[in-house]
């Protein structure tokens, strides 16, 4: 059977859900079983529901189905995301999970309908006592071919049949993971049908959040730090951030421009075949915005220092002077 003919049969998407195709297979059973349908054909199109009910069934959960022949009752895995930050996926740790488990309705015992002490238009043949299947018209099973009916939906479930309830589960992060690693937790998954089934796993995806600093490459941990421009003229010392404490990185004198240093095994650390990463620095120079008498001073000395020195220790101003100024 083709899959485009079973979910015409059933009267499902290509998006639909075990559950949903197991709803709408018992919803058209009712209609077509022969112990309930005297007609001729109805022996035949049950079968052929039948059919499409296995092969859809096939495609959407081949997975699971095979596990649980397996495992004797082993429910559906279960996977979704789980967004950590820079410091969590360097340093591990514990961080909660949210999960949402649907079990049935407690109102309408998986129903989606309760006995309302008023009777009501049938929403599903409309009030005519009728439903089309096919080319042929038959008693509607929902109101008994009245019309009417007195089971309204689920206000507790709003008709689905299904409760759903969320719990916090902590789950410890083993340091150095990277994006896109799936971490597997035992017996959190999906229930199994079975009451002597185990439940299946939970399989969590790591994704990275942004930072407000750091940005990963690779292995790598890349940042941007401002440096007072005499220090990057001068030398000296800076500290600069890291997600396991805060560092010192040695600056050798230099030109006053941004430049790039780093600092190995302060990146990502090692895990399995990534080696650690490099903690990336970008140092931008920066200059005072407001002057004191005192500095003006020594601004000053600085300027007579540097025009004594030659024009070599400020290439780009002789190279600019020399072309636009008269000698």
């Amino acid at each position: 059977m083709k899959t485009s003919e079973a979910r015409k049969l059933l009267g499902v998407g290509a998006e639909a859900t075990p559950e949903a195709i197991k709803k709408a297979f018992r919803h058209l059973a009712m209609l077509w079983h022969p112990d309930r349908n005297p007609a001729p054909e109805a022996g035949e199109f049950f079968a052929r529901l039948n059919a499409a009910c296995d092969h859809l069934l096939e495609l959407a959960g081949a997975h699971v189905a095979s596990v649980s022949r397996k495992s004797g009752g082993r429910g559906e895995d279960r996977h979704q995301d789980i967004e950590l930050d820079i410091e969590r996926i360097c340093l591990g740790g514990e961080v909660e999970v949210g999960l949402e488990t649907s079990a049935e309705c407690s109102v309408c015992n998986g129903e989606g309908y309760i006995e309302s002490t008023s009777s009501q238009l049938c929403p599903h043949c409309h009030g005519s006592g009728k439903v089309r299947i096919g080319r042929e018209l038959f008693r509607c099973d929902d109101c008994d071919g009245r019309g009417y009916t007195r089971r309204a939906r689920c206000p507790n479930c709003d008709g689905s049949g299904k409760q759903i309830s969320r719990r916090m589960l902590a789950v410890s992060i083993p340091a150095g993971l990277r994006p896109g690693d799936e971490l597997r937790l035992e017996g959190e998954g999906h229930p199994a049908e079975s009451a002597k089934g185990r439940p299946g796993d939970l399989h969590l995806r790591v994704k990275l959040k942004p930072h407000p600093l750091y940005t990963l490459h690779g292995n790598d941990l890349v940042l941007e730090r401002p440096v007072s421009a005499f220090t990057l003229l001068g030398g000296g010392t800076v500290v600069v951030p890291s997600p396991g404490g805060e560092r010192y990185l040695d600056i050798k004198p230099g030109a006053a421009k941004a430049r790039e240093q780093s600092i190995a095994g302060a990146g990502l650390p090692a895990r399995g075949k990534h080696p650690a990463g490099k903690l990336c620095i970008r140092l931008v120079p920066v200059l005072p915005s407001a002057s004191t008498p005192a500095l003006v001073k020594l601004y000053h000395a600085l300027q007579t220092e540097v025009e004594r020195a030659g024009h070599d220790s400020i290439p780009e101003l002789a190279a600019w002077e020399k072309r636009w100024l008269s000698a």
